[in-house]
C-alpha cells in the first residue's frame, strides 16, 4: 500500500547528535563491528544480485539485493536539496549491508526520535533471454521504516509511507541499458508522526514514545524479479477445511498485470495436492491489471495442527493463449500451505472442530545487536525459545517476516497475526485518511499471508481508547468486512485494554475473537480497580457476559522483574513469578476462555526513561520478558513452563476446581493507571497510549 506522505518534521539537535554517529560508524552502546567508511570517492561499482529469496513462497526467478550498500546520513534533510538521488561519487557515504537497521544499539532520546537516512546500491540486472525480453523488473522491499522514497538513475518511482508493510516498484525500461547498470537510492525517515502506526508519542517527560523502538532504515530484504509479459503482482491463497473430514478448499485471489507494451492474452491456473484448476482468461491491454477469484477442492487432506504440521506446495502460474509463445508459462508464484479449521463457535475458539485452550508469549522481532534485522539464526533462536517455554502461539503487533511465518507453519507454532494500529488516538482514526491507510494495512496482511496455516486470526489493532466511540466503531466495522471479504475462514480480532470503568462496549460487535490485555496488580494507582488482584476474576467474568458468542483470549499480561528481592517487592524476580503462578491459576478456573499469553518471551527495547511500573527500572528495556537479555531464564520463565505443560492447549479446558495461589500485593507507589497515561499530549479522553509495549 503506498499512503500518502505527510510533511517531514524539521531535524532537531538531538538527530544531529545522533547523525555523528552514524558518520563515525560509532556505536553508543560499543555493539557490533561499525560500517565502513568508503575509501573511494568515485564512481561504486555495479554489482549483480544474489539468486534466490530467503524464503520459499514468492514468484519464480526471484533474486535478493544484498551485498554492498552505501549509506549516509542527512541531519538536516538537504539531501534531496543536494541532489543526493543523483550523485554517484561515494564520498561521505559509508558501506554497510541490507537488512540494515541504522540505529540499532543507540539507544538514546534521538535514536527513538528519527531520522533522515539514506541508501544506495550500484545494481547490475541479470541479462534476459532474447525470447523473453520486453517485461519489467521489479523491486520489493519487504519493509523501510517509516518513509521510503526511491530512486532509479536518479527518477523517483515511489514514495511509501508504512513501517510494516511489503511494497514493490517498477524499475522504468527505459532506465535500464546496454550495460544494464542501475542505480538505486533510497531516501529513509522513521520520524514518526501522529497518524503513523504506531504513532509518534510525546511522553510527560518531553522524551519521544511512540510504542516499542522506533529502529530505522531497511530492516528487512530488498528482492528483485523479472515479469515476463505478465506479473502476478498479487497472490492471495487461502487454505481451509470445514471439518475434520471434509474436502480442503483452497481459495485463489490473483491480480495479474500486463508489463509489456501492447495487448496480451493468457490464462491463470491454481494448482495444490495434485490437482489443477483453469480460473480463468483474460486478455489486458498494456499496464492493465485484473483481479481473478476462484478455488480448487481437495479430496481429505492431511490436516495441518501443531502437532503434526502437514505442509503442500501450492503454486499459480500463467499461461500465453495467443502470440508467438502460446502455450508457454511465463510467470509462476509458489508457497507451501496447510488445511485446517479455525472457527469461533458458540463463544469458543475452535481448531480442526476441537475447542483449545492455548498457551503462548508475545514476542517483538529484534535482538540487542541487529534491531529488527533479524539474521536467520536470530529469527530461529526467536522461535527455539518461544516453543522450548511449551506455549503454542506467538503474537506480535505486527506481521511477522515471511521467514518467520514459514518457520512457524514448519515447527507448528500458532500465529496471532496483527497490525501495527496500536494505541492510535480516536481523534486519528476519526479522519478517513487514516483510516483508510489502517485498511490498506489490514488489506496488505491478509493478502500477503492468507496461505500460512500457522496464522489462525487478524488481529485489527491493540490499546486503542477503553471508551470508544464512532470513529473506532467505524474502524472495526469496515475491517470486518474487509475480513470476510477477502478471508472468511478466520476470525477477526483485537486486543482491548481493561476498560475497567466502562461495561459492556457496543463497538466491540464486529470482533470474533477478543483478547484481553490484564495487568490487574501490577498497573494502577493504590486503591483504584486495576491495582487489587482480587478483582481480575470478577473483570473476566463480567466480560464473558457481554461476550457470550465472541471467543475470549488473554493477550497480554506480566510484571516487570530485573533483580533479586521478596515476593512482596514489585520488579523481583519472586514478584513476577508469584504474578505469573496466580494470574494463569485464574485464567484456568475460567475454562471459557480460549488461552492466554504472557508479554513477552524475552527483554526489548522500549523508548527512553521506560519504567514499566518497575521501581528500579533499566532504561528502555521492557523487563517483563521471562528471559533477561542474555537469555538466562527467570524464575517465572520455568512457573510457566510447567503451567503450560500441564495444559492440553488442543483440548477444551477442563472445569475441575481451582485452588488459586496467593497473589503479590498490588502495587504501592505506582501513581499511573496504566490506561491512556503514557502520552501527555494527548487530551483526556482521547486513546493515548499506554505502558503495554
Amino acid at each position: 500500500m503506498h499512503r500518502p506522505v505527510l510533511a517531514g518534521v524539521r531535524a532537531t539537535s538531538a538527530a544531529l547528535a545522533l547523525t555523528a554517529l552514524l558518520a563515525t560508524g560509532a556505536r553508543a552502546d560499543g555493539g557490533p563491528a561499525s560500517p565502513r567508511q568508503s575509501t573511494d570517492p568515485g564512481r561504486p561499482a555495479a554489482t549483480s544480485p544474489t539468486k534466490g529469496a530467503r524464503y520459499f513462497a514468492g514468484q519464480d526467478g526471484r533474486y535478493t539485493v544484498g551485498g554492498s550498500w552505501l549509506r549516509r546520513a542527512d541531519p538536516t534533510d538537504a539531501g534531496v536539496q543536494n541532489d543526493w538521488q543523483a550523485d554517484g561519487s561515494a564520498e561521505g557515504w559509508t558501506t554497510v549491508a541490507v537488512p540494515d537497521v541504522w540505529n540499532a544499539g543507540d539507544n538514546s532520546a534521538a535514536s527513538q526520535a528519527g531520522g533522515v537516512v539514506w541508501y544506495r546500491r550500484a545494481l547490475r540486472l541479470p541479462a534476459v533471454p532474447s525470447g523473453r525480453k520486453g517485461g519489467r523488473w521489479v523491486l520489493r522491499f519487504e519493509r523501510v521504516s517509516v518513509r521510503g522514497t526511491v530512486w532509479v538513475n536518479g527518477t523517483q518511482v515511489a514514495d511509501h509511507r508504512g513501517a510494516y508493510e511489503p511494497f514493490e516498484v517498477t524499475i522504468p525500461a527505459e532506465a535500464v541499458g546496454k550495460d544494464r547498470r542501475v542505480n538505486l537510492v533510497v531516501r529513509t525517515d522513521n520520524r514518526r508522526v501522529l497518524s503513523d502506526f504506531p504513532p509518534a508519542a510525546t511522553q510527560k517527560d518531553g522524551t519521544p514514545g511512540g510504542g516499542w523502538w522506533n529502529d530505522g532504515g531497511i530492516p528487512r530484504e530488498v528482492g528483485l524479479r523479472y515479469a515476463d509479459q505478465f506479473d502476478l503482482s498479487s497472490v492471495q491463497l487461502t487454505p481451509d477445511v470445514e471439518c475434520r473430514t471434509c474436502s480442503g478448499t483452497l481459495r485463489a485471489r490473483v491480480t495479474v498485470t500486463n508489463v509489456t507494451g501492447g495487448t496480451r492474452k493468457g490464462e491463470l491456473l491454481v494448482r495444490v495436492a495434485g490437482r489443477e484448476e483453469r480460473i480463468g482468461g483474460f486478455r489486458l491491454k498494456a499496464g492493465e491489471s485484473r483481479e481473478l477469484v476462484g478455488r480448487l477442492t481437495i479430496p481429505k487432506p492431511k490436516l495441518w495442527s501443531p502437532t503434526r504440521p502437514t505442509l503442500y506446495v501450492a503454486d499459480a502460474r500463467v499461461d500465453l493463449t495467443a502470440g508467438d509463445r502460446e502455450g508457454q508459462q511465463v510467470a509462476r508464484y509458489r508457497a507451501r500451505t496447510g488445511f485446517r479449521s479455525v472457527r469461533v463457535v458458540d463463544g469458543r475458539l475452535q481448531l480442526n472442530g476441537k475447542d483449545v485452550n492455548l498457551r503462548g508469549s508475545g514476542v517483538h522481532e529484534m535482538d540487542v545487536q541487529h534491531g529488527s534485522a533479524l539474521t536467520d539464526a536470530g529469527q530461529d533462536e526467536l522461535l527455539r525459545q518461544a516453543r522450548e517455554l511449551g506455549g503454542l502461539v506467538i503474537r506480535g503487533h505486527y506481521p511477522f517476516h515471511p521467514r518467520i511465518l514459514e518457520e512457524a507453519d514448519r515447527r507448528g507454532l500458532l500465529v496471532w497475526s496483527e497490525i501495527p494500529v496500536y494505541q492510535v488516538r480516536q481523534s486519528q482514526l476519526g479522519k478517513r485518511r487514516v483510516r483508510d491507510d489502517a485498511l490498506g494495512q489490514w488489506r496488505s496482511m491478509i493478502a500477503t499471508n492468507a496461505h500460512h496455516p500457522s496464522i489462525f486470526t487478524w488481529s485489527a489493532g491493540n490499546e486503542l481508547t477503553t471508551n470508544p466511540g464512532e470513529p473506532i466503531a467505524r474502524y472495526f466495522r469496515s475491517a470486518r468486512r474487509v475480513k470476510d471479504r477477502m478471508d472468511p475462514t478466520r476470525p477477526m480480532a483485537y486486543a482491548r485494554q481493561h476498560g475497567t470503568a466502562y461495561g459492556c462496549v457496543a463497538a466491540y460487535a464486529p470482533i470474533q475473537l477478543l483478547g484481553l490485555n490484564d495487568y490487574f496488580g501490577w498497573y494502577g494507582a493504590p486503591g483504584t480497580v486495576l491495582a487489587d488482584p482480587a478483582n481480575l476474576g470478577p473483570w473476566l467474568d463480567a466480560l464473558h457476559a457481554c461476550h457470550k458468542r465472541q471467543a475470549l483470549m488473554i493477550t497480554e499480561t506480566g510484571a516487570e522483574a530485573n533483580h533479586d528481592g521478596p515476593v512482596t517487592d514489585a520488579g523481583t524476580y519472586a514478584y513476577q513469578a508469584a504474578y505469573a503462578a496466580y494470574h494463569y491459576a485464574v485464567y484456568r478456573s475460567r475454562p471459557w476462555l480460549s488461552g492466554a499469553l504472557w508479554w513477552g518471551l524475552r527483554e526489548f527495547r522500549v523508548r527512553p526513561n521506560w519504567s514499566g511500573g518497575n521501581p528500579f527500572p533499566l532504561s528502555p528495556w521492557h523487563a517483563k520478558g521471562l528471559l533477561d537479555l542474555n537469555g538466562f531464564k527467570k524464575p517465572a520463565w520455568h512457573v510457566l513452563h510447567d503451567e503450560f505443560g500441564a495444559v492440553d492447549q488442543l483440548a477444551p479446558a477442563p472445569t475441575t476446581p481451582v485452588q488459586l495461589p496467593p497473589s503479590p500485593p498490588g502495587p504501592g507507589n505506582n501513581a499511573g493507571t496504566g490506561e491512556e497515561a503514557a502520552d501527555g499530549a494527548a487530551p483526556p479522553g482521547d486513546g493515548a497510549a499506554t505502558p503495554g509495549a
